[in-house]
């Protein structure tokens, strides 16, 4: 059962889903048209508008990996020389790249579920292609246009940047990190700011993304301790969903957590590190409980997921399998949760997938 801390946050969960001004769109944000792209010109784009979601993760995997080829062995390097190679791979091909992400999340899971599924890639580049995706799909749930949903997918791309500025064995490493790691690791903010201020004053927004992401809404995140509005809102949806990504990444010393518990994990530890409508959008855009979750009822009834409600993430429809003398039901009997205040899910007994 869940304890009287994991009961409130159901309390919190519920209370956010009722909040007034923060309905759902009540349609799809407009379609991305790929070739609206300012570097649609390209024949590469064109060759890769008609990419898979699956296609569009392997391609955004191959950008970054070539991007931290070109930043890390240059340390310590004259970025000024590098610029050019730079500005091509994170802006030409991470912008096309961000379209496609925005196009297939538009058409539909196949992107999120990679994303949501525990990569097994370099955990860096693995995390910076996932947050990218993570972000865009909370911004469609905040009803971003197709340009804001593109620059999102951008920033996303491009958050840990100034992480190929530290030496591969230290994000590799499966030790405890030590005082002095931790503190140049703490460092990738300001690398990553000074990376893509290079690419110039058209790009001073991806720089503050970069510069910000670790920052959190009441100022307990650094580099710099910004709060509030000081922080900007595309490094504020990514702090939370780089979070989220974490807890969903297997770890040596921990299990993924499915993404119902992630979210779940969030409520308890972070909600005062991120504005209330952003994690209202997180908890919309990712269920707390996916299709095929075991559940227990307060009636004490045991059933399936088998329907989500937009509207209304905590009360999916129910297929009752246990009944409460430990017999199946009668008959076949399911319960929409959205439309009885009477029976709620106090407990998840069993996943929709392996952890």
């Amino acid at each position: 059962m869940w304890s009287n801390e994991e009961t409130d946050t159901m309390v919190r969960m519920s209370d956010l889903i009722r909040d007034e001004g923060m309905e759902p769109p009540t349609g799809p944000p407009d379609p991305v048209s790929y070739h609206d792209l300012a570097m649609r010109s390209s024949q590469e784009a064109e060759g890769q508008a008609d990419a898979t979601g699956l296609e569009w993760y392997r391609l955004a995997e191959e950008t970054l990996q070539q991007l931290s080829a070109v930043i890390r062995p240059g340390q310590p390097f004259q970025l000024e020389n590098l610029t050019q190679v730079v500005r091509v791979v994170m802006i030409e091909n991470c912008g096309r790249i961000a379209a496609g992400i925005v196009e297939s999340l538009q058409e539909g899971d196949q992107l999120l579920t990679k994303a949501i599924s525990g990569s097994k890639g370099p955990p860096i580049i693995s995390n910076m292609v996932n947050v990218s995706i993570l972000a865009t799909k909370i911004g469609m749930g905040l009803g971003y246009s197709r340009q804001e949903l593109m620059r999102l997918a951008h920033a996303g791309l491009l958050h840990d940047v100034g992480m190929f500025m530290l030496p591969e064995s230290l994000l590799t490493s499966q030790r405890k990190l030590s005082a002095e790691d931790r503190a140049r690791i703490v460092q990738h903010p300001e690398f990553g700011n000074k990376i893509l201020t290079k690419l110039g004053a058209e790009h001073d927004w991806l720089a503050q993304v970069a510069w910000q992401e670790h920052e959190r809404w009441g100022g307990q995140g650094y580099p710099r301790g910004l709060s509030g509005q000081q922080i900007h809102e595309y490094a504020r949806i990514i702090g939370l969903v780089d979070i989220f990504d974490a807890l969903m990444s297997p770890r040596p010393y921990k299990r993924r957590l499915l993404p119902h518990e992630a979210v779940r994990e969030l409520l308890i530890a972070e909600k005062a590190s991120f504005p209330s409508q952003i994690i209202k959008a997180l908890v919309q855009q990712f269920s707390l409980f996916p299709l095929g979750t075991t559940v227990r009822l307060n009636t004490t009834e045991i059933g399936t997921v088998i329907q989500l409600n937009a509207r209304y993430p905590l009360r999916p429809v129910i297929r009752i399998s246990q009944t409460p003398n430990l017999a199946g039901p009668a008959s076949p009997k399911t319960v929409d949760l959205s439309k009885t205040m009477l029976v709620h899910i106090v407990e998840v007994v069993g996943p929709a997938y392996g952890a």
